[in-house]
């Protein structure tokens, strides 16, 4: 977060007091805002439906991968229509398997949820859980890095 820490507090200070470390730094951009990611889901969105609309192969299912210089934006979409995106640095690997493992933790943690409506928030700490799980699994494996 610049030359604060998430919590705000100041870096350098912070990286004096001994009793701080060991210390696990990760680099990255900053996170996405709520605003910002419904801003770019919708976006999203409206380029799938014209991509699939436009394509010239017959029954094209839309955009599976947008490309630009500073990332890669990877979308999945479900036999059933449920879109799961993500973006990652364009040297990234593994993405495609990383999506198909985010789904079976959705499938798993939110749908099989009694309480879980679609289309709503998941707020599931199973699901949250597991989530993280298979991010970390990713990461470690090397197909995922922390920039997505």
């Amino acid at each position: 977060m610049g030359k604060n820490t998430a919590d705000g507090k100041d870096i350098l200070e912070y990286l004096k007091d001994s009793s701080n470390y060991p210390v696990s730094i990760r680099f990255g951009r900053a996170r996405l805002s709520s605003n910002e990611k419904l801003m770019l889901a919708s976006m999203f969105h409206s380029l799938f439906a014209i991509g699939s609309q436009l394509s010239p192969e017959v029954g094209s299912s839309g955009i599976e991968m947008l490309e630009t210089d500073v990332f890669k934006l990877h979308c999945f979409q479900t036999l059933t229509g449920i879109k799961f995106i993500v973006l990652a640095d364009p040297r990234q690997s593994g993405i495609d398997a990383l999506l198909r493992k985010i789904y079976e933790v959705y499938s798993d943690f939110a749908l099989k949820n009694p309480f879980y409506s679609l289309e709503m928030p998941i707020r599931c700490e199973l699901f949250d859980q597991n989530l993280k799980s298979a991010l970390e699994v990713a990461e470690k494996a090397g197909n995922f890095g922390a920039g997505s």
